[in-house]
């Protein structure tokens, strides 16, 4: 077997590629069909997918990935595929949809001091992504962080980040006054006391298989990202850096706030998706060609075992 070969198409092959994404939508098709009414698991696929879909774009608008590859979205089909529990999580797919978006407009602020529309964009999808899911508002820290990684963090971005807060919220009580009902601007207010509660860990044995299986294929990644891989672009290098450093914030709050692990987890798998996507592509060592197999049969046998359990 020409191991290089086979990594080559791993990369490139759309054939593969549109297997993936068909295999993936023939498993929620299948899940759908006793439940064609169900509003829930149609909106899920068809986020989810788009969410694939928009990974691809980010990577070949930004170059984020120097080889030409469909791995982004492949692995992140491949991740949520893998277990029935992401197939009816709106909360969660809309978060990661809003996740994503933000993405583009924090890529689109490096080395640009006047991106405050940028800023105030990804507070306004931040917000009212939290309105379904608030753990949303955890993530505005990080994306401070992410200006300032990229360069453009001075007080009118930060300003303009929380003018996004403000401007969802003076729309949802402007709505309460228009219709006489205040109970609706309160209750959509952030409760902190439920942000705040820390929940126990209950995650069955494949999920901690699963997860343990990820956290080795990260370290690798961070070992090459931080030891090996200085000769990258200083643009690919902020990226991914931040990037590889979002998965240690969304794994740490996710520990603290794992009552809504489904959701966690299909937003923890964005950021991944990207790292996995680069280490397997950027890579001529034959040992890392072996572990991209490994990793493939890795999801599809942990797939197979999920969706025949269910």
């Amino acid at each position: 077997m020409n191991i290089k070969k086979v990594h080559k198409q791993f990369l490139t092959s759309k054939l593969l590629f549109f297997t993936i994404v068909f295999v993936f939508i023939a498993i929620r098709l299948y899940y759908i069909y006793d439940q064609a009414d169900n509003l829930v698991l149609w909106g899920c696929l068809l986020m989810q997918a788009v969410i694939a879909f928009f990974l691809l774009q980010l990577d070949h608008i930004f170059n984020i990935i120097q080889v030409r590859t469909f791995l982004p979205a492949t692995f992140y089909l491949l991740f949520i595929g893998s277990n029935p529990v992401f197939y009816n999580d709106l909360r969660g797919s809309i978060a990661a949809l809003c996740l994503v978006s933000c993405y583009y407009f924090l890529f689109r602020t490096y080395q640009n001091p006047k991106s405050q529309v940028y800023a105030m964009n990804i507070s306004i999808l931040l917000v009212t992504g939290s309105l379904f899911w608030m753990p949303l508002l955890f993530f505005f820290p990080l994306f401070w962080i992410g200006f300032y990684r990229f360069q453009c963090f001075n007080g009118r971005v930060f300003f303009a980040n929380l003018i996004g807060f403000v401007i969802v919220y003076m729309f949802i009580f402007t709505w309460s006054l228009f219709q006489g009902d205040k109970n609706i601007f309160l209750s959509l207010l952030p409760q902190f006391d439920e942000l705040l509660t820390v929940y126990t860990m209950n995650f069955s044995v494949l999920e901690w298989i699963t997860l343990g299986f990820v956290l080795f294929i990260y370290i690798v990644i961070g070992i090459f990202l931080f030891f090996f891989n200085i000769s990258e672009r200083v643009w690919t290098v902020s990226v991914l850096t931040y990037l590889y450093f979002s998965v240690l914030f969304i794994l740490a709050v996710h520990f603290l706030h794992s009552e809504s692990k489904s959701s966690w987890e299909l937003v923890f798998y964005l950021p991944i998706a990207f790292l996995t996507g680069h280490f397997f592509s950027r890579t001529n060592n034959r040992g890392i060609y072996f572990l991209l197999l490994l990793f493939f049969l890795f999801f599809i046998g942990i797939g197979i075992v999920q969706n025949a359990g269910s």
